[in-house]
């Protein structure tokens, strides 16, 4: 069968385009990535006593540990000048004048009189269920409170929480009870990443069909199995864990998507190789002779 000239141009064309628009996505996707990161660092809620807070919480999670159930977080303080030290004026962190003991989530951090109160990384409970990949939804706690002196006295506490990280989308609502601090953080996967991995599980759709049905074209039209289809089969078969896990942020295997893609899947393309094994079989067996005629 010979190309000419008209359809060669035509696919020469068609590959051009092809492969303009996948790069023009990628680079739109980049563009639409850093504008969401740097927007993100603007995003905050306040909770707590707002008008004349003694400390002031400045909380940025970094990062979302579904499997550990922990929201992973940056804090730094900020002290007024009526519980902040005299000794340290021109330092760089604030100091508090008697002992102070903030609590943010599941951390306590103690600081004593005097001393610098530096940036502290902490852990944040996280409610859900991460089995509903890439349409999961949890809820992460966030609660902050303050002592102060040898017998405890609360402290008047404001909790700022802001940034959003990596693959993520949070929605922030602040609470406040008495003496406690409290933003509620509602977390699901941004849209990147549920379009990537819903993109990645109908391929793998596809290429499990695919092979079945080449499969059954060859048994249908009594074509004979090569061994080329058979090793692809197989390198197809044991490659789905692989471009399974390639989906960003994918939990362990055992999830609701691996029951609705990857198990069907992996049967489909297993008895595919099964069915090229029992062709192959069948091939190798010797051929009766009939008699000859005298």
């Amino acid at each position: 069968m010979t190309i000419t000239r008209q359809r060669k141009l035509l696919f020469s064309t068609a590959a051009f385009l092809l492969i303009a628009a996948i790069v023009s996505g990628l680079s739109a996707i980049a563009v639409i990535g850093r504008k969401k990161s740097q927007r993100s660092q603007e995003y905050t809620v306040e909770s707590g006593d707002l008008d004349d807070p003694d400390v002031t919480v400045w909380l940025q999670p970094k990062s979302v540990d579904v499997l550990g159930g922990t929201i992973k977080y940056v804090a730094e303080f900020n002290l007024s000048t009526a519980v902040s030290s005299k000794i340290y004026e021109n330092s760089f962190y604030d100091s508090p004048a008697v002992a102070l003991n903030v609590s943010i989530g599941s951390e306590t951090f103690v600081f004593k009189a005097n001393q610098p109160m530096m940036q502290q990384t902490g852990s944040a409970p996280l409610l859900g269920d991460y089995n509903f990949y890439p349409f999961d939804n949890f809820t992460g706690i966030i609660t902050a409170s303050a002592i102060s002196g040898p017998r405890g006295q609360p402290v008047k506490l404001s909790l700022v929480v802001g940034g959003i990280p990596n693959g993520f989308r949070i929605e922030y609502t602040p609470l406040v009870f008495a003496e406690e601090a409290i933003v509620l953080a509602e977390i699901s996967r941004n849209p990147t990443v549920i379009t990537f991995a819903s993109l990645i599980m109908i391929i793998m759709w596809f290429l499990a069909l695919a092979s079945v049905t080449f499969a059954g074209c060859l048994h249908m039209f009594e074509k004979k199995v090569e061994g080329a289809y058979l090793a692809f089969t197989i390198a197809l078969l044991f490659a789905m864990p692989g471009v399974r896990n390639s989906m960003p942020s994918a939990p362990p295997i055992g999830c609701l998507a691996d029951q609705m893609v990857l198990v069907w899947v992996m049967v489909i393309l297993a008895f595919c190789v099964l069915q090229y094994f029992i062709r192959m079989i069948i091939n190798l067996a010797p051929v009766a002779e009939k008699d000859s005629a005298y």
